[in-house]
């Protein structure tokens, strides 16, 4: 039986737009992956999230006539947390860092600011998270809990890159490896050799990224880890498709596919089989692709992701165009047009105009297309700085 894996799961991926039907794009996978982050990068603990719970926390905190200690606080913005109030938990967050503070407890300000780091990343503040996050290890590293040195070092790592600091991300990755190591922390060193493994893939360094990827891959099947496994399939997916090796990304891609549905996961689910679709597309098989595009569509609409299901229609456009059915493909591009126009996404309208015009140009319909690929041009225009 497969383990139900963190209790916190991001997914994010890429549709190529607007038009996907050569190989080229192929390279754009090899940033798509399926994220599953773990339950420590959030802040260390699992924290049920029983509204109930966090009611009789608030109760407590508003009748109490003591103060309330720093492990009190935490407690309570880790349920808020949880239960995503964001703005609920920061208070106590700042509040716990404010009373450990003032008690000395170096271990307790060092965790408060790892809690605080994670609420400001999760609000796009990502310099804030730095800054709190790097608090936090200088704090850990002087304490003898190697183990939580080495999370604040992941999470510092993660900041770094998407801060574009790639370099000092992988420093931090590789201080965490070897502080996993040392703790025998199995899983945590497998959520670190991912990232780093997907970190050095985009630098272009695949080879040396696939190694890594590899023994992760190995690590996670060996714990029976869905998550971890599923996550390490797609990143090695996405190499070999911008390798041009899209065979063995297809067969990749659907292993995870199968983990996500075993766990039915169905948010990580659709976005494997939009990589999938957009795969068929490369390779050809457009038939295949549309199958895959249609359940990722379904699936979409069920969670009711407008954005996604945006996505998925202009995927389906070029698919059917791709097949020489201009109008299936006509029907999807003006239905994701539609979407993309009630969402205010103005970049993303500006494609699905720049594909219903080429739509246009192989009807024959020149007006049209010149008038769609115009009204296509002053939206970009008007994105313009």
């Amino acid at each position: 039986m497969r383990k139900a894996g963190a209790h916190e799961n991001l997914r994010r991926y890429h549709t190529t737009m607007p038009v996907i039907g050569h190989l080229g794009l192929m390279s754009a996978l090899g940033t798509v992956a399926v994220a599953f982050s773990s339950g420590w990068a959030a802040g260390f603990s699992d924290v049920p999230s029983d509204g109930r719970l966090a009611q009789s926390f608030a109760t407590a905190g508003v009748s109490s006539p003591r103060t309330l200690d720093g492990e009190e606080l935490l407690r309570i913005g880790d349920i808020h947390e949880v239960q995503n109030h964001l703005q609920e938990a920061m208070p106590y967050y700042q509040r716990a860092l404010a009373a450990f503070r003032a008690t000395k407890n170096r271990r307790g300000e060092a965790t408060s600011l790892m809690r605080i780091g994670a609420i400001q990343e999760r609000q796009g503040n990502v310099r804030a998270a730095m800054e709190s996050v790097a608090g936090a290890a200088a704090i850990f590293q002087t304490l003898p809990d190697k183990a939580a040195y080495a999370r604040s070092l992941l999470q510092r790592g993660r900041l770094s890159a998407a801060l574009g600091d790639r370099v000092a991300a992988e420093r931090s990755y590789e201080q965490a490896l070897a502080l996993f190591r040392q703790v025998r922390d199995l899983h945590a060193w497998t959520e670190g050799a991912i990232l780093l493994g997907h970190l050095r893939i985009d630098d272009g360094r695949i080879e040396h990224g696939l190694a890594l990827l590899d023994e992760a891959l190995s690590e996670a099947r060996q714990r029976q880890d869905w998550g971890q496994e599923a996550n390490a399939l797609t990143i090695i997916a996405g190499a070999y498709a911008r390798q041009e090796r899209l065979e063995e990304a297809k067969r990749l891609y659907e292993q995870a596919l199968r983990l996500t549905e075993q766990q039915r996961d169905q948010r990580a689910e659709a976005g494997i089989r939009v990589v999938l679709a957009t795969l068929d597309a490369g390779l050809g098989l457009h038939d295949e692709g549309i199958v895959m595009a249609k359940k990722a569509l379904a699936l979409h609409q069920a969670l009711h992701d407008r954005a996604r299901e945006a996505d998925t229609l202009a995927l389906l456009g070029s698919l059917y165009q791709l097949q020489g059915d201009l109008a299936s493909a006509m029907e999807h591009h003006e239905r994701a047009l539609a979407l993309y126009r009630a969402l205010r996404d103005r970049a993303r309208e500006a494609g699905s105009l720049v594909n219903l015009a080429v739509v246009y140009e192989a009807q024959g319909a020149r007006e049209d297309a010149r008038e769609t690929r115009g009204k296509a041009i002053f939206l970009l225009q008007s994105l313009s700085p």
